[in-house]
């Protein structure tokens, strides 16, 4: 075993194994919140030799959970269909759950290993851990039966929220209780306690109570948050109307097709669109000097109704990035489902 150990220890060395690690561990704890203690596997001397040198095993105890990391040391990559069966081969020998780690993962192969259901770690950027995610919420607070099918437009903003300004929410604990972030998106406390309850329940956060306060913090990092919650996200905009006249910007903020020709290479539509708050386009249309016509000949802009406020998630000319995506990530037209996942490269991950 000792001997098997030193020769393990000095493949993971020359390949980055041990710096990854250290990587992973510290990445771990400070996502998690908790203190993780990574060590070699000495059990991978029982698996087949394409399995030890393709990966570098370092195991912990997570939420009282064994894991298993097998970090890819190859240069050239596994389909995802390959990987998931390297880590269920892998499962076989360890109780506990197994995790793929890599140093980078694209897009595309990130969206297929969770579609291979598997289970994954990149330092500094993704992780997509829901077996853990469930522990983590069971070690702090007791779930909720109830799931949602879809975000309603609170958890959503919420969400996007937590995403879009994390760095002040965690420089600010009391920036993540319901009454703080209610000042911030235009809701009510009690409205934004139920949406914390039901970002919990679709396994995306865990919810502690601290006294009477309750706190929200989410279970996996932003950019595989967007991955897992693709298939819950609301469409921002509920209506569209034509509009006589354009709106005065930044007090409507430019949305649809028009926001992703700014921040993406997409041309921008003939006619300009714009966002507001359903509850308060009446407002806002006597204001600018609306009038809503019938068709797209007669307009001079486009008018998209929200379910939520599209101000609180941006200070730009435009709507936020995230909304963006949820409206078009599905678009049946290839072009504008591309541009939406071209707006993510504006979120600062």
């Amino acid at each position: 075993m000792l001997a098997f150990n030193i020769m393990l220890e000095t493949f993971l060395k020359s390949a980055g194994g041990n710096d990854f690690a250290v990587q992973l561990q510290n990445y771990l704890g400070a996502t998690l919140h908790q203190e993780v203690s990574l060590g070699v596997w000495d059990k991978a001397r029982g698996l087949p030799t394409f399995l030890l040198r393709r990966y570098g095993y370092y195991a912990g105890m997570i939420a009282q959970q064994p894991c298993l990391f097998a970090i890819d040391l190859a240069t050239a990559d596994a389909t995802p269909a390959e990987v998931a069966k390297h880590i269920a081969h892998i499962a076989r020998s360890f109780d506990g759950l197994v995790v793929y780690a890599a140093q980078q993962l694209s897009a595309n192969r990130r969206a297929r290993l969770i579609v291979n259901s598997v289970p994954f770690a990149v330092p500094g950027n993704q992780l997509y851990i829901p077996e853990l995610a469930v522990d983590l919420r069971e070690h702090f607070r007791t779930r909720s039966t109830r799931s949602p099918d879809q975000l309603s437009p609170v958890a959503q903003a919420v969400l996007f929220f937590e995403i879009l300004y994390r760095e002040k929410l965690h420089s600010d604990s009391e920036h993540r209780t319901p009454s703080r972030l209610a000042e911030s998106l235009c809701y009510s406390a009690m409205s934004v306690g139920r949406a914390f309850e039901e970002l919990a329940s679709a396994d995306l956060a865990i919810v502690t109570k601290h006294g009477r306060t309750k706190q929200i913090r989410f279970a996996t990092d932003p950019r595989a948050l967007i991955d897992v919650s693709r298939a819950l996200l609301r469409k921002p905009a509920k209506s569209r109307k034509f509009a006589k006249g354009r709106p005065i910007v930044p007090q409507m903020k430019v949305a649809g097709e028009t926001a992703l020709s700014h921040i993406t290479s997409i041309s921008p539509p003939r006619l300009p669109v714009f966002a507001v708050h359903s509850d308060e386009w009446r407002l806002v249309a006597a204001t600018n000097d609306l009038t809503i016509v019938d068709d797209a000949d007669q307009a001079d802009s486009v008018i998209e109704l929200w379910h939520y406020r599209p101000d609180v998630l941006s200070d730009d000319i435009t709507v936020d990035p995230l909304s963006l995506y949820a409206q078009f990530w599905d678009d049946p037209d290839e072009r504008i489902a591309m541009a939406a996942e071209e707006a993510l490269e504006h979120v600062s991950w």
